[in-house]
């Protein structure tokens, strides 16, 4: 049951990825697509705002607002690239995530990524992705953007097969917090990787 819920879902992320548009006086949201305000520029998305839980799956050309007061910066996909297989056969999906930062003082960000197969079957998160270190920035400036490298290793040719089939991505966000905190995450975005990307 849970694979054929997740077929849908890709699906219906695939079809409304290349259909949805929102109108700049429309302050709704719509699955897939960041609301506008009326000028035409991004709407921010609340602290702890999680992103895809509800069956919003952004596509892989999306842009998102994070973040709250001087702290807010935007978020996308800036290239997914992946490494010739090892000896042992392990496949490595390198993810750069692009962070603008739209604020006013210098932000530091860290994340971790999850890859979830057609089938169901999901690949790094918290704690895992980039050997469970996650992807880190250093202080970006305001208006600046910076595109830190996650990793996530996939031990099979099958699994990494069923990969390029199509995919979605989450992306969990962590704003810095006290050393031993626990990793919770303060965004989490979902975005569509389209079959074939993965290859």
């Amino acid at each position: 049951m849970k694979k054929i819920i997740i077929c849908a879902i890709i699906v219906s992320a695939l079809l409304v990825a290349g259909c949805t548009t929102i109108s700049p006086g429309n302050n709704t949201r719509t699955p897939g697509v960041p609301a506008l305000t009326s000028s035409g520029t991004v709407l921010p998305v609340q602290t702890a705002f999680t992103h895809g839980i509800s069956g919003n799956v952004l596509p892989m050309n999306a842009e998102l607002a994070l973040g709250t007061g001087n702290k807010t910066f935007n978020a996308s996909i800036y290239s997914i690239e992946i490494d010739p297989p090892d000896e042992s056969g392990k496949h490595t999906v390198n993810i750069y995530v692009g962070a603008k930062n739209t604020g006013t003082q210098p932000h530091n960000l860290t994340w971790f990524s999850k890859l979830t197969d057609v089938n169901g079957n999901t690949y790094g998160g918290i704690g895992v992705s980039h050997a469970g270190t996650g992807a880190r920035t250093r202080g970006i400036p305001p208006n600046f953007t910076e595109a830190a490298r996650d990793y996530i290793v996939i031990n099979s040719d099958k699994d990494f097969t069923t990969l390029s089939q199509g995919a979605m991505l989450d992306v969990y966000f962590m704003v810095p917090k006290a050393e031993g905190s626990p990793l919770i995450p303060d965004y989490h975005v979902t975005w569509m990787i389209n079959p074939g990307k993965i290859i």
